[in-house]
């Protein structure tokens, strides 16, 4: 004899609600740039997105970049070959990290971030997604555009840990006169 598990079609709706809360992960990011929600209304906010374009010459703009969000659009397309100078304007909320079980020195735990090559939790900007045009910004840095991605920034951490993650800047973005 089979026992079929018997209640009323109306509790449905209920029932599947219930379901998909419990498998919803308060740790999942939410939106496009992966950016994990901030919570009790953190100051830390980022624009909303620049639409794609290029700098002139001596042209600069300033993006908000957020330690949560796995990536950071700038809206910003590279021009191959030209040179750029971006550097860190504001620091709109200190740029801090979660609690870790291990601790953030040395290469053990660095090996695993997504620039393996520089510190912990420092701000790295790429030609669009491309792991080969990681570099660290630190307070100033100049580049030559190796391709005509779009601009991103992130800050240097684990895969999947940036919800532990507190802090943004504001960082100007220059395209350098020829």
């Amino acid at each position: 004899m089979t026992h079929a598990l018997r209640f009323p079609v109306r509790f449905a709706p209920l029932l599947a609600c219930l379901l998909l809360a419990a498998c919803a992960s308060p740790k999942e990011p939410v939106g496009d740039n992966r950016c994990h929600p901030r919570p009790g209304g953190a100051q830390c906010i980022t624009q909303p997105p620049r639409a794609l374009s290029m700098l002139g010459n001596d042209q600069a703009v300033t993006v908000r970049v957020d330690a949560r969000c796995e990536w950071n659009p700038t809206g910003v397309i590279l021009q191959r070959g030209a040179r750029y100078r971006v550097a860190v304007t504001n620091v709109v909320e200190e740029w801090t990290r979660g609690p870790r079980i291990l601790a953030a020195s040395g290469k053990y735990v660095q090996r695993w971030s997504r620039a393996s090559d520089f510190p912990m939790y420092s701000l790295i900007a790429a030609q669009g997604r491309e792991e080969r045009t990681f570099f660290a910004v630190g307070p100033e840095a100049t580049f030559t555009a190796a391709s005509g991605e779009e601009l991103m920034f992130f800050a240097n951490d684990w895969p999947g840990y940036y919800d532990g993650n507190r802090g943004c800047v504001d960082v100007e973005i220059r395209k350098l006169g020829q």
